[in-house]
């Protein structure tokens, strides 16, 4: 199960690497601590069996049909991952668009995890910078934006959807990092950690 205080592991295999962008896509608007266990128990789920990687869980399901909704629906309510149609349709993109090679989300792009409805600028970067060492950029949620305002920054509240304001405000966190001789990513989990719980990681 993702462990919302350490979600930063480069070294996950590909059934962990499916399951924290499952994760990501859940826990965006909602409290991490509550999505992770449905999300593990959905990754989880023995119908079609054990030893499945969940985007094969998720095609499975796709193609089991009743009378009113097909299994991933069903599988969704199960295991209360709402809200289901916005949930429904980013589980089938991410097996339509990014399980697509051998190398499975090992070498996933920025670009190709945005084609997936549900994933935003923010929730392609937190999956990234908190599974693969090589990216380094900042995730501007609310927590971040918070701690650039109490540092004296002029920044919106909520996470800005313009690619270029966004870049200017990643500069200036980046900036901080390296001014603190940290990564991004030790920067990004000790603010998330603080604002969040009200301390920092020792």
């Amino acid at each position: 199960m993702i462990d919302p205080k350490k979600v930063t592991d480069y070294k996950r295999n590909e059934w962990q690497l499916q399951e924290f962008l499952l994760y990501c896509i859940c826990v965006a608007g909602k409290k991490s601590e509550i999505e992770s266990p449905k999300v593990r128990s959905f990754c989880l789920d023995p119908r079609f069996g054990f030893n499945l990687l969940p985007f094969d869980f998720i095609r499975k399901s796709l193609a089991v049909y009743s009378c009113e909704e097909d299994g991933l629906m069903q599988a969704l309510k199960k295991h209360k991952i709402a809200p289901y149609q916005q949930r429904y349709n980013s589980f089938v993109d991410v097996v339509r668009l990014l399980d697509k090679d051998q190398y499975g989300l090992t070498r996933v792009t920025l670009e190709e995890l945005q084609e997936v409805r549900g994933i935003s600028t923010k929730t392609s970067r937190f999956f990234l910078t908190h599974s693969r060492e090589d990216f380094d950029e900042p995730v501007l949620d609310t927590h971040i934006l918070r701690f650039l305002k109490d540092e004296g920054h002029d920044v919106p509240d909520s996470t800005p959807q313009n690619p270029k304001i966004y870049a200017e405000i990643a500069k200036i966190f980046s900036s901080i990092a390296q001014a603190q001789k940290k990564s991004v990513t030790d920067l990004d989990l000790e603010v998330w950690t603080k604002y969040s719980y009200g301390l920092t990681n020792s």
